[in-house]
């Protein structure tokens, strides 16, 4: 597959924009693996640019190097490489580049054992955890959801498996705001992007097919979700793939900040704390939604945001990307401690974020620095007096 991205790769003259970029030093990941080139944008680009001139075969080193990638996209954001057709800059697609060489590499055996164990329990049971199929659902019981309707929410596996209370708040949240929001149940499955990170690419077309076809089935006709890996992957990946979706995919923040622009829900319920919130890359970086969470956080009686050094396109991803908190979770430790110490140094009382496993990654670092990190949707519900 990496074939496919040849004059991409060819293009990278490795000036070192996407190391430091003009915010400083943008590579967690170079920060943590001692600042060599093969873990960094520039030195996975000639490592591929090598395997296309067949000067280097696939070995554990390689996948070693490419699947440290956390796909935050911070390095293609600040790519200066000019596209030849339109002008603008950020040609190189580092992102696409090393998921295109993940898969030509778990073809070819090299895929990490951790992220194989996370194929099987998905493959067998729709969701990354192994958890039955039918605990999908056990979230949603006594809510009266419909299987069909004009607009579907899309919980995700951390909402529906592992932080509840997101879908919990987020489907009270739009039923409040007068949204008539119908859920999949156990026909949902996982929306593919371990797959499309990991480089099993089979699997995650299975994956794909699946759930459009259950949203077609359902009469969809917007799907909201609030983890911001099934927003990317729905919005924008999934056409990628199978071509253009018979429906709209928007991102609760993006709802809810519309809901109380219009007056639909207000948040009666004061909460004195200063926060501070921080961009999960998949709706930052890759789909450009940096305005709506604030919207929603500054909505909030009695909060306080503070922004931390780091923020919109030079967020600092939480560690967790590409599923390198599953395949080298000591690197995602050290990448979240510091961004935890950049929330801290805000002196907020606690970390908002709009993604489940943004959440899950920050937490025990956030536990340790008597930080609390909430979910965007959990806040809405409490600040709107909810007992979820």
């Amino acid at each position: 597959m990496l074939e496919k991205y040849k004059n991409n790769v060819n293009a990278c003259s490795r000036c070192g924009m996407c190391i430091v970029g003009e915010a400083g030093y943008i590579c967690p990941v170079q920060q943590h693996t001692g600042g060599f080139d093969q873990y960094v944008a520039r030195g996975r680009n000639q490592i591929a640019k090598a395997v296309l001139n067949g000067e280097l075969e696939y070995t554990k080193e390689m996948a070693d190097s490419s699947y440290t990638c956390l796909g935050c996209n911070a390095c293609h954001t600040q790519c200066t490489r000019m596209d030849m057709k339109t002008g603008q800059p950020g040609y190189i697609d580092e992102t696409k580049i090393q998921y295109a060489l993940r898969v030509d590499l778990c073809k070819a055996g090299y895929e990490p054992e951790p992220l194989q164990e996370v194929d099987k329990a998905i493959d067998s049971t729709g969701n990354p955890f192994g958890e039955e199929p039918s605990r999908r659902a056990a979230w949603a019981e006594g809510l009266d959801l419909p299987s069909k309707g004009d607009t579907v929410y899309f919980a995700g596996c951390y909402a529906s498996l592992r932080n509840t209370k997101i879908a919990k708040a987020t489907v009270a949240i739009l039923k409040a705001g007068g949204i008539d929001v119908a859920y999949l149940g156990e026909q949902e499955w996982c929306c593919g992007v371990p797959q499309l990170a990991d480089g099993n690419r089979e699997l995650a077309e299975k994956l794909i097919v699946h759930n459009v076809e259950a949203l077609k089935n359902a009469g969809v006709k917007r799907v909201i979700t609030s983890c911001a890996g099934c927003f990317h992957a729905i919005k924008s990946e999934y056409p990628e793939i199978i071509g253009e979706l018979p429906f709209e995919v928007v991102h609760s923040s993006e709802v809810i900040a519309d809901l109380i622009a219009e007056g639909k829900i207000t948040l009666d319920k004061e909460i004195a704390k200063k926060v501070t919130y921080h961009d999960p890359c998949h709706l930052g970086r890759h789909e450009k939604v940096f305005d709506a969470p604030r919207n929603v956080i500054q909505a909030v009686q009695g909060m306080e945001l503070v922004e931390m050094e780091r923020i919109k396109d030079n967020a600092v991803c939480c560690g967790g990307g590409s599923i390198v908190s599953t395949a080298f979770p000591e690197l995602t430790k050290d990448i979240a401690s510091d961004r935890v110490k950049e929330a801290k140094a805000t002196e907020a009382d606690m970390i908002v974020s709009a993604c489940p496993s943004c959440e899950s990654i920050l937490t025990p670092g956030a536990r340790k620095a008597k930080m609390k990190v909430y979910d965007l949707s959990v806040l809405v519900a409490e600040a709107m007096g909810m007992k979820l």
